[in-house]
């Protein structure tokens, strides 16, 4: 019983860490009912899952993280809540009603305490919401220290040092997290991703896939679609940008439309699409000189026909 808490468990850490395109509220319980479970107050995780269905009734992860919760607790009275750190519980209550001195205060003492690595663990995540990620990933470290076989803490290791451009430190933790979860779709997404940005496409290619195989979401697609960019096929990439626009509509997805349109040498919709790009993106200078570069090299392919005429 406690393999399958502890699989929920992950199941929701990770739902809340995923890119998903749901409101900040809707992502806020999520969060929540993550740490209720990890401590073992189920019943209130349960709670935050029903709020999300009152607002949206067809959001089926919530309704499937509930049915798996709900089944644990009809199987296992005797929750995890009664081993685990009653600090990392304590933090949980304070960060319910939005007391984060007091939540931090409870974590921190709670380092000290009987399962310190679920402390050190949420305490990362508190330094990581604040955006001090070097103290965040101490405490990450800190949790594997005190367990070294707790998962999470690996793919949230993983996930910040992706965020602070460290792409080559990422590889290491999500492989010893694909240990002991080898089938996380998240997972290979985030380690693709880094290895995009190393510029080892055909690993990043390869991750890509198992992470589609496992969940077909347009954010993976998307990833799919800027790795056929940089292998040089931008016909491919730019048709799959055009089937994602329903879902995904930022400045990105028109900033690589423009990219392959240029390399198609589609000049003006090239401009139209890094035009749009600009409209979303926050004064985004490089955007602007793409732009009249672009301009520049259509007013140019303009004048040429014209001389010919």
């Amino acid at each position: 019983m406690k393999k399958l808490a502890l699989s929920l468990i992950i199941t929701l850490a990770v739902s809340f860490a995923t890119p998903v395109f749901a409101d900040d509220i809707t992502e806020d319980y999520l969060d929540i009912a993550a740490n209720y479970c990890v401590v073992g107050d189920y019943n209130s995780a349960i709670a935050y899952l029903n709020k999300i269905l009152e607002r949206e009734p067809n959001n089926s992860q919530a309704a499937d993280l509930k049915k798996g919760l709900s089944h644990i607790i009809s199987k296992d009275k005797k929750t995890y809540v009664t081993s685990v750190n009653p600090l990392v519980k304590q933090a949980m209550e304070y960060k319910r009603i939005g007391d984060e001195k007091m939540e931090m205060t409870s974590l921190l003492q709670g380092t000290k305490e009987q399962n310190a690595y679920l402390a050190f663990y949420y305490l990362g995540n508190l330094y990581r919401d604040k955006r001090d990620y070097h103290r965040a990933l101490d405490a990450y470290n800190g949790a594997l220290s005190a367990r070294s076989d707790f998962a999470q803490a690996y793919l949230s290791s993983a996930i910040t040092l992706y965020d602070v451009g460290r792409f080559e430190a990422v590889i290491n933790p999500i492989d010893k997290y694909l240990t002991f979860v080898p089938e996380d779709d998240l997972a290979y997404a985030v380690k693709s991703r880094a290895e995009f940005e190393l510029g080892m496409l055909e690993a990043a290619k390869v991750d890509n896939e198992k992470a589609i195989e496992l969940n077909n979401c347009p954010e993976y697609q998307f990833d799919r679609a800027k790795i056929l960019y940089k292998e040089g096929n931008p016909k491919a990439s730019k048709e799959i940008f055009t089937e994602l626009l329903p879902d995904i509509q930022t400045s990105k997805i028109y900033e690589y439309m423009g990219y392959c349109d240029l390399a198609m040498e589609d000049y003006m919709s090239a401009l139209m699409n890094i035009d749009k790009a600009i409209i979303l993106s926050d004064d985004d200078q490089f955007l602007e000189e793409k732009y009249n570069e672009i301009k520049q090299i259509l007013e140019s392919k303009t004048n040429e026909q014209t001389s010919e005429e």
